[in-house]
């Protein structure tokens, strides 16, 4: 889908948070997943439930609970994850109108989003290390440091915890890391609180690679969900281990749709005349 603004738009939402990205690290989209989109993104993950053998009528709570009890939780979340992907629930998200441009300023026009995407499903008393991290950068785990990851809590009950941010961290640069955390802090480190007191299941953050974060844990009974995904430039030099994952395109530049219809690198001469030729995104 090719949905770029004209550049009066692009340039209002620039001015509004390519400074804020720069200073602090991350972008706090609020209400920005429209009441339909969010409707629509609960349904999908009831319906991946109950294609697992949950009950029709159960709160995803209900769902999740029974299901683990017989499903091992990672394999439930996979479930979840790729009937999102099937229902091109990724792509709607990456394509709101603010969101997109946001990361066409950050990025350029050909984009990617990791399709290997994290939906955690935090519980209270839980405290496995790869649901309730201690501060990390992405980076540490293979993404590049041109890439920026999106967060958004799409099961979000009040009072279950959230996300912590390290403000203008990823201007430390690498941060020295052992077993999963750094091993110096500064004391004048400026943490900020992601909660449902501030963020809401239709918000956004999207944080630099390099931005310190870290969860915190839910010490409610009702299960937290949210999703995290990276996106990247296709066309950018790999800078960390991306080769190793799977990425989704969502959008190419002009110039892309047209090397995509031209086939190959040799530009074979006449390989489409006559007939059709795809030239989407």
């Amino acid at each position: 889908m090719n949905i770029l603004l004209q550049e009066s738009e692009i340039s209002t939402v620039s001015a509004r948070f390519e400074e804020r990205m720069v200073q602090d690290g991350y972008v706090h989209f609020k209400n920005i997943i429209s009441p339909d989109l969010s409707r629509l993104i609960k349904k999908n993950i009831h319906d991946a439930l109950v294609a697992l053998g949950a009950q029709q009528n159960d709160s995803f709570n209900q769902q999740y609970m029974t299901l683990i009890k017989t499903i091992p939780p990672y394999e439930v979340n996979v479930a979840i994850r790729r009937h999102l992907i099937f229902s091109q629930i990724p792509h709607k998200i990456l394509l709101i109108p603010d969101i997109f441009n946001f990361l066409l300023q950050l990025l350029g026009p050909d984009l990617a989003y990791l399709a290997e995407c994290e939906l955690p499903v935090n519980l209270k008393d839980v405290t496995n290390f790869r649901l309730v991290k201690k501060f990390h950068q992405e980076f540490w785990s293979g993404a590049g440091y041109r890439s920026y990851v999106l967060w958004t809590p799409l099961i979000f009950p009040e009072g279950s915890g959230g996300l912590e941010i390290i403000k203008g961290s990823h201007l430390w640069g690498h941060i020295p890391h052992r077993n999963r955390e750094p091993v110096f802090m500064p004391e004048d480190a400026e943490q900020h609180t992601i909660d449902s007191s501030n963020c809401s299941d239709r918000d956004i953050l999207i944080f630099h690679s390099l931005t310190l974060h870290r969860t915190i844990p839910n010490p409610i009974d009702s299960a937290r969900l949210a999703y995290a995904t990276h996106v990247r430039n296709i066309f950018e030099s790999d800078s960390g281990f991306e080769m190793l994952k799977n990425w989704e395109i969502f959008h190419l530049s002009p110039t892309s749709r047209i090397m995509r219809a031209c086939g190959n690198p040799h530009l074979s001469p006449f390989r489409t005349y006559g007939g059709s030729v795809s030239t989407q995104y």
